[in-house]
C-alpha cells in the first residue's frame, strides 16, 4: 500500500484489488468456478452495477453451462427494463416499466419469489432509443436501504422491507438515448452523474434524507451513460467520471474538482474501473468518425434561407450538419445556434477512441504524467471493461473479445471471435477462473480466464439481453427481455 497526494490535501491509499474484502477473491483466482465456495459477505454480494467495486466479479461461481430448463434454480416474468439485479443477502432488487409505470422490484433470492412492488408515477417519458426503457439505472444497496434511479423521475430510497423512506425529484434528461447511468452509494452520500445535451451535472445526496449535499456543474460534458466510481474503494476519497473528452476526478465530500485526464471519445456509455492502483477506462463512438465539421459561416451561407443566425433541420445541408442533428441540438429546440454547434463540433473533432490505464493523482489537467498506456483497438460501445488479476478485457460489438495486459497495454488477444454475432450492451462478469459474456441475441458464452481463448460454453437463453448478469450465492443472475433466470444451484424456488 502506497499513498498518492491529489495536490488538495487529499492523501489516498492505492489498494490492490477493487474492495478490501475482495482479497478473499485471492483464494479462488485460478482456480475452476465452483459453486460451493465460500459466499461473499451478507449484503456485499451484488450492490450496486457491477457488483462489489464496480468490479463485475463475484465470489460462489456459477455453473458453465446454463439455460432455460439447465442448471435453472428458479425463473420469473418481470415488467420490462434494462436495469440490473442487484443482492444484498437474501434480497435481490429490480426496476421496471410497465403499464406506464415505474416499478420497484424486491425479490427472495432464493426462490425468486416476490417479496415487495412499489409503483412510482413518471414525469415526461425519454423518447429516443429503440432500446431505450425509464427503467434503465440499475439500484444501489448497502444492505439496510436500496436507491433507485429513474430518469423520468429522479431517486428514491426504501428500506429493505418496502417503506420509503424519501424521494428526490428531478428533471427529465436531455439526451437522445434517455438516461443510463446508475447511482452509487459511497459512505453516507448517493452519487449520480447527469450528463446531458446541456446542462450537465454530478449530484450527491444524502443516503439518509435523500437531500443535496453539493451540485458540481459539468460544462463540458454533453449525453453520456457512465457511471461514477468511488476510488479508492476500501475507503473512497475521490468519485471519477468518464464524459465528453475526458476522465475527471472530484472529492468525494463536496464535488470539488481534483484532476482530469483528456482524450476520451466525445460520447461515453461504459464506466471506469479500478486495479492495483490504477484505473481503466475505454470508449468508442461513431462520433470518432465524424470528419471535420462544416465551418458555422459556411452552413449559414448555404442553409440559413430565414435569415435567422439559426439552422433548422430542414434548412441543414447535407453532410454532418443533418446526418447529426439531434446531437448537435443540445436543447432539443428543434434549432442549432451558433454556440450549440461550436461546442458539438469541438467534440467531435476532439473525440478519441481509446483504452487507457491512468495512474490517478495529482492537480487539474494532469494527462501528460498520468496515462501510463493507450491502446486503439477492440474497444467497446456499452460493455464497461472486466479487470481479472493482471488481464483487462475488452468486448466490442460483433462478438469480438480483446484482453490487454493491465500493466503494459499490450495486446495478449486482439478482437478473438467468440461465436457471437450483433451488438453487445451487457458487461462481461467474472468468478474464480470463468468469464461471461451475453450478446443482445441471447447467448451467454462462458471462458475459461487465461491468455488464449478457451470458450467452456455457449449457453442459448432464448431472449435478448441488454442488462449486466448478477453473480451471488453459487448463482448467476440474467435478466432478459421479459424474464429473470437465477441459474446455479436450486433451493426449491418457483420456475
Amino acid at each position: 500500500m502506497k499513498g498518492l497526494n491529489t495536490g488538495k490535501g487529499v492523501g489516498i491509499s492505492v489498494v490492490s484489488g477493487v474492495a478490501s474484502w475482495l482479497v478473499a477473491l485471492a483464494a479462488i483466482a485460478g482456480t475452476p468456478c465452483d459453486a460451493s465456495a465460500d459466499p461473499a459477505p451478507a449484503g456485499l454480494e451484488w450492490p450496486q452495477f457491477r457488483g462489489p467495486g464496480a468490479s463485475g466479479i463475484g465470489v460462489g461461481g456459477f455453473p458453465d453451462r446454463f439455460g432455460p430448463g439447465t442448471n435453472e434454480a428458479w425463473a420469473i416474468d418481470v415488467p420490462p427494463g434494462n436495469s440490473s439485479p442487484v443482492i444484498s443477502g437474501q434480497r435481490l432488487f429490480l426496476t421496471g416499466f410497465s403499464g406506464g409505470e415505474l416499478v420497484v422490484l424486491a425479490l427472495d433470492a432464493r426462490t425468486g419469489r416476490e417479496a415487495w412492488r412499489r409503483v412510482l408515477a413518471p414525469g415526461r417519458i425519454e423518447r429516443g432509443a429503440r432500446l431505450g426503457n425509464p427503467a434503465t439505472a440499475t439500484c444501489a444497496t448497502d444492505g439496510r436501504v436500496v436507491v433507485s434511479y429513474f430518469g423520468p423521475f429522479g431517486l428514491v430510497s426504501h428500506d429493505m422491507d418496502g417503506t420509503e423512506r424519501w424521494r428526490h425529484p428531478l428533471p427529465t434528461p436531455l439526451t437522445q438515448h434517455g438516461a443510463g447511468t446508475s447511482p452509487v452509494i459511497v459512505g453516507d452520500l448517493v452519487l449520480l452523474n447527469q450528463d446531458q445535451d446541456t446542462g450537465s451535472y454530478l449530484l450527491a445526496v444524502g443516503l439518509a434524507d435523500g437531500r443535496t449535499r453539493w451540485r458540481v456543474d459539468r460544462p463540458h460534458a454533453r449525453r453520456g451513460f457512465s457511471t461514477p466510481l468511488a476510488w479508492p474503494p476500501g475507503k473512497p476519497e475521490a468519485v471519477v467520471v468518464a464524459g465528453t473528452l475526458q476522465l475527471d476526478a472530484y472529492r468525494v465530500g463536496d464535488g470539488s474538482p481534483l484532476w482530469r485526464v483528456q482524450g476520451l471519445p466525445n460520447e461515453m456509455v461504459s464506466s471506469p474501473v479500478a486495479g492495483d492502483g490504477m484505473l481503466f477506462v475505454a470508449g468508442w463512438t461513431a462520433g470518432s468518425g465524424v470528419g471535420r465539421m462544416p465551418a458555422w459561416d459556411d452552413l449559414m451561407a448555404n442553409g440559413d434561407a430565414n435569415h435567422d443566425q439559426r439552422l433548422s433541420s430542414a434548412e441543414a445541408p447535407a453532410g454532418p450538419a443533418r446526418q447529426h442533428f439531434a446531437y448537435l441540438d443540445a436543447d432539443k429546440d428543434g434549432q442549432l445556434s451558433a454556440g450549440e454547434y461550436a461546442a458539438a463540433a469541438h467534440a467531435f473533432d476532439a473525440s478519441r477512441n481509446v483504452a487507457m490505464a491512468v495512474r490517478p493523482g495529482g492537480v487539474g489537467d494532469v494527462t501528460g504524467t498520468a496515462v501510463l498506456w493507450t491502446f486503439p483497438r477492440g474497444l467497446p460501445y456499452c460493455p464497461t471493461p472486466l479487470l481479472l488479476g493482471e488481464r483487462l478485457w475488452l468486448v466490442r460489438n460483433g462478438g469480438l473479445v480483446t484482453v490487454l495486459d493491465a500493466r503494459t497495454g499490450r495486446a495478449v488477444l486482439q478482437e478473438e471471435r467468440l461465436g457471437t454475432l450483433g451488438d453487445h450492451y451487457a458487461s462481461p462478469v467474472a468468478s474464480g477462473d470463468r468469464v461471461c459474456i451475453v450478446a443482445q441475441s441471447g447467448t451467454a458464452v462462458v471462458l475459461r480466464a487465461g491468455d488464449t481463448l478457451d470458450v467452456v460454453a455457449r449457453n442459448p437463453l432464448g431472449d435478448a439481453v441488454v442488462a449486466t448478469p448478477a453473480i451471488a450465492h453459487g448463482r448467476i443472475h440474467v435478466r432478459t427481455a421479459t424474464r429473470l433466470h437465477a441459474f446455479g444451484p436450486s433451493h426449491g424456488g418457483a420456475r
